[in-house]
């Protein structure tokens, strides 16, 4: 599966499932559905798979056109992941796994097994939570995100910190690649409804395609900055909405962050980033944490 081989595809036709560049997953990298039955074979997940599964996963491929670190970006979004889970970020209970064949197998997170059945989570994207249809003709903005989520998540303030962590991580680590489509909200069977685990995060700063941030605060200016507006325009945003001022917990997941940023390069070096890597975040990292400390005076 991982080298995408011809008796791959010849038993994928048999069962009526594409593997041929992306599929319907998000996102323009080569990927596909793939199952693990009971007995610990591997089949491509056409959806309809007649007999007895234990878990689904995701193989995910270089994107060609990012260029010559195509792969190290692929990589390093299992790396990335685990630096995730070092800081307590929602990551999924089993990461990422980089093969040898220069594939990522990815497990699934809006599948479940249990008690024999299969149970399909639902799952939404930020630009359908914001309610775009057309994301090339549309900006939104974090504002505009944390309002949605605010009305339709079970938790906010768990989700609120959530998201702003993540963010932060973006700025810190260079995944420019923040889109309406990679990040989601997660319905449970339970009715309750959060943040989806963290996918689709990686160097995107390597990326020779030159990717840059979509969506910004509200008050951003170039490079991650001005943080001092961006308060002050979030609190407004919510106040326009009828909802409560955020400013006092946007202001304090800040301040958490300021350690966090100064451990970040030793932990990235823990976790197996290349060394090139973290010398190219460390001067971003320490910009980062000298405007946070400008927000918080």
């Amino acid at each position: 599966m991982a080298k995408r081989g011809d008796t791959l595809v010849d038993y994928a036709l048999q069962l009526g499932t594409a593997v041929a560049g992306a599929t319907d997953t998000q996102g323009e990298a080569p990927k596909f559905w793939i199952v693990r039955d009971a007995a610990d074979r591997w089949h491509p997940d056409s959806g309809t798979i007649p007999f007895a599964l234990q878990s689904h996963f995701l193989l995910k491929f270089p994107v060609p056109e990012s260029g010559l670190r195509a792969a190290d970006i692929l990589r390093h979004e299992a790396v990335y992941q685990r630096v995730a889970q070092h800081f307590g970020l929602r990551v999924t209970a089993q990461l990422p796994t980089y093969l040898p064949q220069g594939a990522l197998l990815v497990p699934r997170f809006d599948r479940r097994i249990a008690g024999g059945r299969e149970m399909r989570l639902g799952v939404e994207s930020l630009y359908s939570l914001t309610g775009v249809i057309d994301s090339s003709a549309a900006v939104i903005r974090h504002d505009e995100v944390l309002i949605a989520l605010a009305r339709c998540v079970t938790d906010f303030r768990t989700e609120f910190a959530e998201y702003v962590r993540r963010d932060l991580f973006n700025l810190a680590l260079g995944n420019r690649d923040n889109h309406g489509r990679n990040a989601a909200i997660l319905k449970d069977t339970d009715g309750h409804i959060a943040l989806a685990p963290l996918y689709d995060f990686g160097p995107s700063f390597l990326d020779a395609r030159a990717i840059a941030r979509v969506i910004h605060w509200d008050g951003e200016e170039r490079g991650g900055q001005g943080w001092p507006r961006i308060v002050e325009h979030l609190d407004l945003r919510f106040e326009e909405a009828g909802m409560e001022a955020v400013s006092d917990g946007f202001r304090q997941l800040l301040a958490d962050t300021l350690p966090v940023l100064e451990q970040l390069p030793e932990v990235m070096r823990a976790c197996d980033a290349d060394e090139d890597i973290v010398r190219a975040r460390v001067p971003e990292i320490v910009r980062l944490g000298d405007a946070l400390r400008e927000a918080l005076r």
